[in-house]
């Protein structure tokens, strides 16, 4: 039997709105002692998440459990104990076809951006089938988007078949942890990983103060260790440093750097910031050049590689993030002279797995 606006509305009690770092996510109250199911990825970054209701409560939670691979995890959140209804997980596999429910909170941090959008997006609710059932996943077409992540898919009966995990490009092609994870996972209580975090990527520009220094842009991989230990490795794609040899005879550029920081955060939601203070190593290449009259040409040779050590201090808001090194120009007397290294980075597609 095809459920009422009423049951749907008694289903949303059930979800709430998770806000851990700049992270937004959806997840559910599964028994009365205020547990809540989410995925992984929403709580990878180790810190607490702050847990919103329907009513206007917010409560800071504890990430007790958590698998990984299943992309599942279980809050607990004792503030919420009798006071958000539970919603119960499916028995078994949905079937194929079947219609299902997505409860959640698509771009959430749209929502009260402007006044039209006013009461939409969070708490919302988007109809749709079990497309397949696969042993770890569950495909449906039912609409989900960033911010459903870690919401509740239920069934005509209210019950959970799987928890928004993660979607391909096209249209109404989203994947589910299923109810038969789930279920498991809260059996087994499996403790979160110590060292558990986020593999992040994206590009980034570099320009050095010196001279002599070209630009050069770097893809950069970043291992976040519970947002308090950032492992940074950059690899250059391009530089300008042939050219500047031409024109001021020495041109080098940053073609590798190496970074290891802690990070401090401030704030939640979209302008969430973090400031990663810590030490870095940057190789450096590049040519010297020469006007040959007699041959009416330039002969460029390439210089020896080198490594630079230097500080580091990195500011992001919302995967963008400007840096600055402070290197030394002569290793022999570091303090007599510095150079700055500034760069402007963009973590796309940010985060592409978390461990």
């Amino acid at each position: 039997m095809r459920p009422g606006p009423d049951s749907i509305q008694l289903w949303l009690d059930s979800v709430v709105l998770i806000v851990t770092g700049p992270a937004f996510c959806s997840g559910v109250v599964i028994d009365d002692e205020g547990t809540v199911a989410t995925a992984y990825h929403c709580v990878a970054n180790g810190l607490r998440p702050e847990i919103h209701t329907r009513d206007g409560e917010v409560a800071l939670g504890r990430t007790i459990a958590a698998k990984p691979r299943d992309d599942l995890a279980l809050v607990s959140v004792p503030e919420l104990a009798g006071k958000v209804p539970a919603l119960s997980i499916h028995p078994s596999s949905p079937r194929q076809g079947e219609s299902v429910w997505g409860l959640g909170h698509p771009f959430a941090p749209a929502a009260e951006r402007t006044p039209a959008m006013s009461g939409m997006l969070l708490w919302s609710v988007t109809e749709g089938i079990v497309s397949a059932v696969g042993p770890q996943l569950v495909q449906t077409d039912a609409a989900l988007n960033p911010g459903n992540s870690g919401g509740p898919i239920l069934d005509a009966q209210g019950r959970i078949v799987g928890i928004a995990s993660r979607k391909l490009g096209g249209d109404n092609v989203a994947f589910l942890a299923s109810a038969e994870r789930l279920r498991a996972l809260v059996d087994e209580k499996k403790k979160p990983m110590l060292l558990g975090g986020q593999l992040d990527l994206g590009l980034a520009l570099v320009q050095s103060t010196h001279a002599e220094m070209a630009a050069s842009s770097l893809v950069v991989a970043q291992g976040v260790i519970r947002d308090r230990v950032v492992l940074g490795l950059g690899v250059s794609l391009g530089d300008g440093a042939r050219g500047l040899a031409i024109e001021r005879g020495v041109g080098e550029a940053v073609i590798l750097e190496g970074t290891l920081a802690g990070r401090m955060r401030f704030g939640r939601g979209g302008w969430s910031t973090a400031v990663d203070l810590g030490a870095g190593a940057f190789g450096v290449a590049g040519f010297e050049a020469e006007f040959l009259p007699e041959l009416g040409t330039w002969e460029v040779l390439p210089t020896y590689p080198r490594v630079v050590p230097g500080a580091v201090v990195r500011l992001s808001v919302a995967g963008l993030g400007i840096r600055w090194g402070v290197v030394p120009t002569d290793l022999a007397d570091p303090l007599s002279a510095l150079e700055y290294i500034l760069s402007l980075d963009l973590m796309v597609p940010g985060t592409v797995v978390t461990f």
